[in-house]
C-alpha cells in the first residue's frame, strides 16, 4: 500500500484500507517512508465504524538509511511457528480453510 502523507510540521495523517474489518475502532499504527527522507512515524489508526477504512495520525520520530526503512516497512523479523497463523495469512479469517470454497472438504 502506498500512502501520500499530509504534514503539518512534525505531525503528519494519511488513510488506510485494512484487508479486513478490525475489532476495534482504534490501534496503535507505525508508518515507513519507503522513498526519501526514509522517516518513521508513531501513530494511532482510527478506524471509520462499518468500514476498513482508518485515518492514521502521527508524528515523525526517525529517519532510516534506505535498506533499513525497506527493513522496517516490511516488519522484517524472524518469526517463531507459534507467532504464524497460516491460515490466517493465507485465507484471511479466522475460520481459516473452513471457509474457503475452493478447497475440497
Amino acid at each position: 500500500m502506498s500512502t501520500n502523507p499530509k504534514e503539518i510540521g512534525n505531525t503528519y495523517w494519511h488513510t488506510l484500507t485494512y484487508p479486513v474489518k478490525p475489532k476495534g475502532l482504534w490501534e496503535k499504527a507505525y508508518t515507513q517512508e519507503i522513498d526519501e527522507p526514509f522517516r518513521a512515524g508513531e501513530a494511532v489508526a482510527i478506524r471509520l465504524p462499518f468500514t476498513c477504512k482508518a485515518v492514521v495520525i502521527g508524528r515523525w520520530v526517525a529517519a532510516h538509511s534506505e535498506s533499513e526503512a525497506l527493513t522496517y516497512a516490511i516488519r522484517g523479523r524472524y518469526l517463531d511457528d507459534d507467532e504464524l497463523d497460516w491460515d490466517v495469512l493465507r485465507y484471511g479469517t479466522e475460520t481459516g480453510a473452513k471457509d474457503d470454497t475452493t478447497q475440497k472438504q
